[in-house]
């Protein structure tokens, strides 16, 4: 299966995220997206595997083969949630119209004292910092380096909220966390080395999604919301929370099929927000294995 993802991450964040931050906190954020325009040139230029990944996806989402200016505007709608995440992180909330759909699923958890994990999606954006809730974020530090040492400069409080998947002891802090409350954030869209998949059904091909997040919430006992930031364009973001189970609560041997189950139900309404917002993914490796299966 594809693990492309792995060796382009260093890339893009070291590049992207420094300019942008540079930008986003010395000029105004209409300024700052003007510029965005060369930096989304300047990767259409020289990321083939970009935009090879980006066409290969739109096509999909729309039925339809993507042209130039389809994936330049992909690669430009990516930039602009960066940017655009540099002013949540710094406080800045204000500059955007944000709509949330579903909150009421996270205040009650909070209310009751009780914890779950928030399945999220390389899909859009979102600032669930700044809703008043305690989150803790599960992450691969050594995958996301350069997103680690952005998050310590602009925001050392969120930084602190990080958990290292790798860390042997993870498992234990996050039932922690979650034991006391706090909400725990996972992506559940990617597959990383040496880490157990299925293969689901999304958009019409085969596609590879980690078994891990659903097997933690089986193991801890714990309720799954799932959650998607689209961007609307301009200032506006779209947030919804949706209940994935509240408990995966069957017998042992029924344990895989009912997390398989899941997976793909998760898939399901992965591709129903990704069809309400097309230009929301940011997947841009050979997510499907097009390339692979030319060889």
């Amino acid at each position: 299966m594809s693990k492309k993802w792995i060796e382009q991450r260093e890339r893009s964040n070291s590049i992207t995220l420094k300019l942008i931050c540079w930008i986003a906190l010395n000029t105004s954020r209409g300024i700052a997206r003007c510029l965005l325009y060369p930096i989304t040139f300047y990767f259409f230029i020289t990321s083939p595997r970009v935009r090879t990944a980006s066409g290969n996806y739109l096509r999909r989402v729309s039925n339809k083969r993507a042209g130039c200016w389809d994936i330049a505007k992909h690669i430009y709608w990516f930039s602009a949630t960066i940017l655009d995440r540099v002013y949540f992180l710094t406080d800045q909330d204000d500059k955007f119209h944000i709509t949330i759909h579903g909150k009421e699923l996270l205040d009650e958890k909070v209310k009751q004292g009780k914890g779950c994990i928030l399945l999220g999606s390389h899909v859009g954006s979102l600032a669930i910092s700044k809703m008043g809730l305690p989150v803790k974020i599960l992450m691969r530090l050594e995958h996301n380096q350069m997103i680690t040492k952005i998050l310590e400069e602009l925001n050392p409080k969120v930084a602190r909220s990080v958990i290292n998947l790798t860390d042997p002891n993870a498992l234990f802090k996050t039932k922690e966390c979650l034991d006391e409350g706090a909400l725990v954030g996972i992506l559940g869209d990617r597959v990383s080395e040496n880490e157990k998949s299925i293969a689901v059904e999304f958009m019409g091909d085969s596609a590879f999604f980690p078994v891990a997040p659903m097997k933690l919430a089986s193991v801890l006992g714990v309720p799954v919301i799932i959650f998607f930031g689209l961007y609307r364009g301009k200032n506006r973001y779209e947030i919804y929370f949706e209940t994935l189970t509240d408990k995966i609560d069957v017998p042992r041997k029924d344990r895989d099929t009912e997390i398989e189950r899941l997976i793909r139900r998760y898939v399901e309404r992965l591709d129903y927000y990704l069809k309400l917002a097309p230009l929301n993914w940011f997947n841009f490796y050979d997510f499907w294995e097009d390339e692979e299966k030319k060889l």
